[in-house]
């Protein structure tokens, strides 16, 4: 039986060192889904887990710019997100092959998420460590872990996956907020990555799922990469990334707007949790159902094999 790691993420991660500690002489493989469109950090950081874990991760993943070349330039989008299934999915399920394995997936405790779906590969066995754990009889035989859990394990080994940090506009909030002190003492860690960071998950550097105020940050940090993003909308597609109205070039137009707006909202949400004790707590996923919030904290992605 093949016991089996996609590494990805904090959560990933997280299930990957709750392993070793709890079961560490399984022969464990180390796996993450790369599609070649990942941003420099993300490699930088899969290559310092490598090393930490002693142990190769292996790189399986189809490269997407060559997919979408020989889609004639389709490119991905929410009606159809073959960027996922055939640069991630299909070539790790088919690196697995009909070997039975354990996948072990970072499903954290406080989330509302589905797991993966082995109906058409009932030999790939799903496994969600960082879950609460129970016996045949029902009794709790390990709890959870969630948000605050992983950061724990994550950090004391040193290991934090690339926050993307903006410090423009968390220098800016503190401001409003009238002092970095306030800010820090309000906001958790994971809260402060989650609030200040130009991306929301590390996707691939064009994914549609991104917000407006993450191509800013892809344009203030990695320029030449939201040019490459652009041409794409050039090559012979009808698809832009936000929509026939908005290309990417009112992105570079409305650069300054977008990021104010973002300002502005990240205010309204420091204050909220400043003077509602009952919101301080509050998890990513309530964050969503928040009237007002709902356009801010979208994070949709790639579920289970992107950035998780």
């Amino acid at each position: 039986m093949r016991q089996i790691i996609p590494i990805s993420g904090k959560d990933s991660l997280a299930t990957a060192l709750v392993q070793l500690k709890y079961e560490p002489d399984l022969p464990y493989e180390f796996v993450f889904n790369p599609t070649g469109a990942e941003l420099p950090e993300v490699f930088e950081w899969i290559d310092k887990v490598e090393k930490y874990l002693g142990k190769p991760i292996h790189r399986v993943g189809e490269n997407l710019i060559e997919l979408i070349e020989e889609y004639n330039f389709f490119l991905p989008n929410r009606n159809s997100r073959y960027c996922t299934r055939e640069c991630k999915i299909e070539p790790f399920e088919k690196w697995i092959g009909k070997e039975d394995a354990i996948v072990y997936y970072g499903i954290r405790n406080d989330e509302l998420r589905g797991g993966y779906n082995n109906a058409k590969y009932p030999n790939i066995i799903p496994n969600y460590p960082l879950k609460e754990q129970k016996n045949e009889d029902g009794e709790i035989i390990r709890t959870g872990y969630g948000i605050n859990e992983v950061y724990e394990i994550i950090n004391e080994a040193g290991l934090k996956p690339p926050t993307f940090f903006w410090e423009d506009v968390y220098k800016e909030v503190c401001k409003i907020m009238r002092g970095e002190d306030i800010v820090k003492g309000i906001l958790t860690e994971w809260q402060i990555d989650f609030l200040f960071s130009w991306r929301s998950r590390a996707n691939c550097y064009f994914c549609f799922n991104q917000m407006k105020r993450e191509w800013v940050g892809l344009l203030t940090f990695h320029p030449e990469l939201f040019w490459k993003a652009e041409k794409l909308e050039h090559s012979e597609s009808e698809y832009y990334w936000n929509g026939k109205d908005y290309p990417l070039t009112k992105i570079v137009q409305n650069k300054e707007t977008i990021k104010e707006k973002h300002i502005k909202k990240l205010v309204k949400i420091i204050r909220k949790i400043r003077f509602d004790k009952s919101y301080r707590q509050t998890s990513i996923f309530d964050f969503e159902s928040e009237q007002g919030f709902d356009d801010f904290f979208k994070t949709t992605s790639c579920g289970l094999f992107c950035g998780k």
